[in-house]
Order: structure tokens, then C-alpha cells, then sequence
């Protein structure tokens, strides 16, 4: 369907592409990986023709339809949603269906598009997109805006489509379940796996260590043929064999190991440190319009803490976080800072803080304006721009390059308090990392925002989930967070399943330990006590094995229900569904972990017996 053919492009800092080629064949599912400023966007721009290559061709099947989804969207129009969505081109009952699936309600349709935040613009944006159903569908960082449920929704329907795909994405799982190929940039050059990401990035790796290999082998034997010809170069005995050695060398095509380029390497000043108390929100209203979105909040943040705000798209997260960094007013209410308190806000959004037309350089001394011309230059450097990519402008950065940007001007001014809007966003896997370990390590106050479960795992100390209004504080890491949450799960299919099996007495048993119901402590267990307990132990471990299977085929059958293509159109029962299948898989951990735990008991209670003799 595109054929790339040759294809170079170079800046006058930077060459992207030298000599690439790369064939996108016709209902496959494509992944665009590489680091950040390798080419991935420009060659999207290139293949719909708003960039053009330097030399060689990108050839279009004739009559090509090409759907392109950007990583930032123009300023919004008046429109509403609905009319967004469908511009009086495709049906209203299809748009409609398309943007239930992607979170919106029948309250939000006559909305106009202003009055929604960027994340929900670019739902709307993709919405059309895909009632458009192009031959081809190029997107850049789709999922950036999605939560789990919107998301899901999103890859059945891809899964579901024809269409043909080249797709920009950082989240490494989302690629694994969509892409049958990966396109990597590498060395101004596009390698094809075939495969998800998971395979790509074994077969790199076997690539690698395989070219490695080669070059080793090869750098020894010329050093073993250039040995003989310097010890006998003089020798007229040996003359006609150096003759013969020299010409092999010539014809030696020495293979070279490329490394990649340098990683992205950084840590956060440690700070003055501000007083115990660092933010704090006493009975704010916040409202867009008629829309309220806050009433009599109260939230404070404290020295030291780390605090994720989670919760659904549009629950109000980065509302409050703008509130918290002064960025953004409230209709009533107070905001106090703590004393000796510095911030930084990092927005979602670099296009709302970074001036477009400045340099990286300019952007720089715009954060810190008394310091050295060298220090901001060194600072530049260690976010990988160096030399005269430094007076590159930022409307002509990559996503992830203008989050460098963003990330420099927080070191080059030191801040004890940082507020981060989504900061892992267009960021590739390596420098997350970076950023992760930075934060980790950083001594002062956190409050940030993200969708990456791994990175909040790591990062946060406390949690607070935002739903209709109210703030929900739980005052610990994120797995703490999740296995509440799976206990108040718990409890809830406890109350609403009627306890078909067993009745309250067996239920006791089941939830205490066997081993420890059967045989009282005032009396040595006899031989007859523990076979009478093993026996009780096997039928539990069976049972539980039953309701194991039992659970894992009801799993199975939802999944491959809710991958149909005639769900997907009616959002409410697909999300109802979809609900109800995270729900198994939590009741699935909780029997695999009490098998493990009967499984264990009975294994030590044989090994008992057998030393009874």
C-alpha cells in the first residue's frame, strides 16, 4: 500500500533518514518505535505529505485514503461535540456510537468542544477519525488521553477493523497487544520485525549479540592476517604470500558494532527544604460554566509526600493540579502556600507553558534568566541537545523532545515542589526510566498525574483518587492503593452474589485455617487428627481447584465476547461486561492465592505425618 523507497532527510544539525526503505502491506497493524527525535513523526508527516524527504520517494497505492491523528490538535472550534465528530459527513447515529465508546455521555454531545479539556479534544478528533474508516490509519500517541476502560473499548475496535495501521506509541503493552509488525528507527535507518513488541525486542537482542559476534570474529582474523603480513613484509621468501594476505585484507569489508546514541542521564537538585505543611486547599468551588466540578473541596500536601492523583478522564486531576500550582482560579475558596515553598508545574500540554517561537536555548534562559550562557548550555547537553540543536526552535521539536525541554528548565531553576501533568508522556521506555530513578531520588514534594501503572508504582507514597467531586486519600504506595480497591470489590460481590455453595458456618471454616480449625492447641495432634485434617485439606485444595477452572473459562468466554464487533457498538453493555470481567480476574487472584495457602498447609501437614511415622 506505501512503499519507501530511499528515503533521506536531514536538518542542518540532525540527519534522520539515509538511504530507508520499508513496505506497509495491506491490513497489517504497524508499531513506530525508536528514541525520541529519530524521525517517527516527521516520517508520518512525510507519508501524508506535510513534510517532504530530501531524496528518494514514499509511492501511495492510487486512490489511497490516509487518516492522521497528531500528537497536538489546533485551537478548538465552536462546534459541539457531535458536530465535531461527524462534520456533516457521516451519520449522527454512528458518531454517536463512536463517541460512547470513547467516554462521552449523551449530556456531552451538544457540549461545545471549548468547554473540554485537551485530552477530550483529542477523543473527539479521534472519534472522527475512525467514522472516517481510511484505507490507512497513521496515529501518533493515541492512548496518551485514554483511561483503562476508553482504552480497551479502543484496541477491540482496532482489533475488529480491516484497517491498515502505522502506529507512534511509547506504551510498550498497548503495542504488544495490537502490531503484528514493528518498524524500528535505528541508525537513520527503518528495520522491520515481524511480530509485536515483545517479539521485536527479543529479536533485536538476538540480532545484536548475533552482529557482535561477527565483529568480533572478523576483527580477529584480520588481526591475525595483519600479524603475519608485519612479520613477514620483508621477507622475499614470504613476499608472494604478504601479496596475497594484503589483497584479502582489502576485500575485507569490516563490519562495524553501532552503538546506540547517548542515553538520557539526569538527577533532580536537591532543594532547600519548605516547612511540613506545602499546599494547601481550603472549601474551593471550581466550575466551567454551569458545570461544577469541585464544591467545599479541602486538600493539603505535606513535605516529602508523593502524591498520584488517579481517577477516570475528565474526574477533574489536572483541574486540581493547575489549582495547586496557582495557574489556574477558582470561583471561591483559598489557596495557601507553605513556607520557603518553590514550585515547578509541568503541564500535559507543553504547548500552554513553552513559547513555540523561542530556541531551547532561549527556553532556557527564559526559566533561569541570571544564569551563565555555559551552565544552561552544559544543562542542555545532559537532555541530549547539544551543539546547534540547541538553537533549534521548539515548534520544531518532537513531543518527546519539547518534554526535555520542559523537564531542563527544572533543573536549570531548582524547585522544591513539583507538579507533573502526565510528565512519561511521548517519553520512549529508556528515558522513563531516567525519569523515574530522578524522581525517586529526589528529596522534596511531588504531586503528579499518570496513567502508567509501572511508574506509579514506583513513584508514589500516597494516593488519591478523584471521582464526581470528592477526593478519596489513601495514605500509601500504589500497589496499597489497588489491593484496597480490591478488597472493596470483594466485599461488594459478597454482599450482591447470593452464597450458593456454603452457609455462614462453612464460610467461617473456609476463611479460617483448616489445619488450625481441626485440632485444638490444648491437645497433640494424633496420627488420626492429621489424616482426618489431610483428607478435609484435599477436598478444599479440589474444590478450590474447580472453582479456579470454573472462573478461568467464564474469563475466557467474556474476553472473546467483548472482542466482537457487535458489542463494541453499544458502550454502556460493553463497559457493563467489561467491568464485570476485571472484576473475575480480581476474585481469580484471591482463590489462586487461597489454593496456594491450603496447597502449602497440606504439603507441611504430610511432611508431619510422615515424621509420625
Amino acid at each position: 500500500m506505501i512503499h519507501i523507497e530511499s528515503l533521506t532527510k536531514q536538518y542542518p544539525t540532525k540527519t534522520l533518514f539515509s538511504e530507508a526503505a520499508a513496505h506497509l502491506r495491506p491490513e497489517t497493524r504497524v508499531g513506530l518505535v525508536g528514541r525520541n527525535g529519530t524521525g517517527k513523526t516527521t516520517l508520518l508527516r512525510m507519508i501524508i505529505g506535510e513534510d517532504s524527504p530530501d531524496d528518494g520517494t514514499i509511492r501511495k497505492r492510487p486512490w489511497l485514503r490516509i487518516g492522521y491523528l497528531p500528537q497536538e490538535l489546533d485551537a478548538p472550534t465552536d462546534l459541539t461535540v457531535l458536530q465535531a465528530a461527524h462534520r456533516e459527513q457521516y451519520p449522527e447515529h454512528e458518531a454517536k456510537r463512536i463517541l460512547s465508546g470513547l467516554g462521552f455521555g449523551e449530556a456531552d454531545w451538544h457540549r461545545s468542544l471549548q468547554t473540554f479539556s485537551g485530552g477530550y479534544r483529542m477523543r473527539v478528533a479521534l472519534g472522527h477519525l475512525l467514522l472516517s474508516h481510511p484505507d490507512v490509519l497513521l496515529l501518533d500517541e493515541p492512548t496518551n488521553h485514554l483511561d483503562k476502560p476508553t482504552q480497551a473499548w479502543f484496541e477491540s475496535f482496532l482489533l475488529a477493523s480491516k484497517m491498515t495501521m502505522l502506529v507512534i506509541s511509547h506504551d510498550t503493552k498497548f503495542l504488544d497487544r495490537l502490531t503484528t509488525h514493528i518498524w524500528e528507527i535505528r541508525h537513520r535507518q527503518i528495520l522491520e520485525y515481524r511480530g509485536n513488541y515483545r517479539t521485536f525486542q527479543a529479536q533485536r537482542a538476538q540480532l545484536d549479540t548475533q552482529q557482535a559476534a561477527a565483529a568480533q570474529r572478523q576483527a580477529k582474523e584480520v588481526a591475525r592476517v595483519q600479524k603475519f603480513v608485519d612479520r613477514f613484509r620483508y621477507k622475499a621468501a614470504k613476499a608472494k604470500q604478504v601479496q596475497s594476505r594484503l589483497k584479502q585484507l582489502e576485500k575485507i569489508k569490516l563490519l562495524e558494532t553501532q552503538r546506540d546514541p547517548k542515553r538520557l542521564r539526569f538527577k533532580f537538585p536537591q532543594p532547600a527544604k519548605s516547612g511540613i505543611k506545602v499546599l494547601d486547599l481550603d472549601d474551593v468551588r471550581k466550575q466551567y460554566g454551569d458545570h461544577v466540578v469541585y464544591e467545599g473541596l479541602r486538600f493539603s500536601v505535606e513535605c516529602g509526600q508523593r502524591v498520584a492523583l488517579v481517577g477516570e478522564n475528565g474526574a477533574g486531576k489536572s483541574t486540581l493540579l493547575k489549582m495547586l500550582a496557582g495557574v489556574l482560579p477558582f470561583e471561591a475558596g483559598t489557596r495557601q502556600e507553605g513556607h520557603g515553598v518553590t514550585l515547578h508545574y509541568f503541564a500535559q500540554h507543553q504547548a500552554e507553558i513553552l513559547n513555540p517561537e523561542h530556541s531551547i536555548l532561549e527556553s532556557l534562559t527564559e526559566a533561569a534568566p541570571q544564569a551563565e550562557t555555559n551552565y544552561l548550555r552544559s544543562t542542555a547537553g545532559v537532555f541530549l541537545f547539544s551543539g546547534q540543536d540547541q538553537k533549534k526552535p521548539i515548534k520544531a521539536l518532537s513531543g518527546g523532545e519539547r518534554n526535555r525541554v520542559a523537564l531542563a528548565r527544572m533543573l536549570v531553576e531548582p524547585a522544591n515542589t513539583l507538579l507533573l501533568d502526565e510528565p512519561t508522556n511521548h517519553l520512549d521506555p529508556t528515558s522513563v526510566d531516567v525519569l523515574t530513578d530522578a524522581l525517586i531520588d529526589f528529596q522534596g514534594t511531588i504531586v503528579f498525574i499518570s496513567h502508567d501503572p509501572v511508574f506509579l508504582s514506583r513513584v508514589a507514597t500516597r494516593v488519591v483518587e478523584i471521582e464526581d467531586g470528592r477526593v478519596k486519600d489513601c495514605l500509601g504506595d500504589y500497589e496499597y492503593y489497588l489491593w484496597k480497591r480490591s478488597q472493596e470489590f470483594e466485599a461488594l460481590n459478597a454482599q450482591e452474589e447470593p452464597r450458593t455453595r456454603t452457609g455462614p458456618k462453612t464460610q467461617k471454616t473456609r476463611n479460617a485455617s483448616p489445619a488450625t480449625e481441626a485440632i485444638p492447641p490444648s491437645k497433640k495432634p494424633t496420627r488420626r487428627d492429621m489424616t482426618k485434617t489431610i483428607n478435609r485439606l484435599e477436598k478444599q485444595v479440589a474444590r478450590s481447584e474447580e472453582e479456579i477452572t470454573a472462573l478461568e473459562d467464564r474469563i475466557k468466554a467474556r474476553a472473546e465476547e467483548l472482542a466482537t464487533p457487535e458489542l463494541y457498538r453499544d458502550f454502556p453493555r460493553w463497559n457493563e461486561l467489561h467491568q464485570e470481567h476485571e472484576r473475575w480476574k480480581e476474585e481469580l487472584d484471591v482463590l489462586t492465592n487461597r489454593w496456594s495457602t491450603l496447597s502449602t498447609e497440606l504439603a507441611e501437614l504430610k511432611d508431619q505425618l510422615a515424621k509420625v511415622g
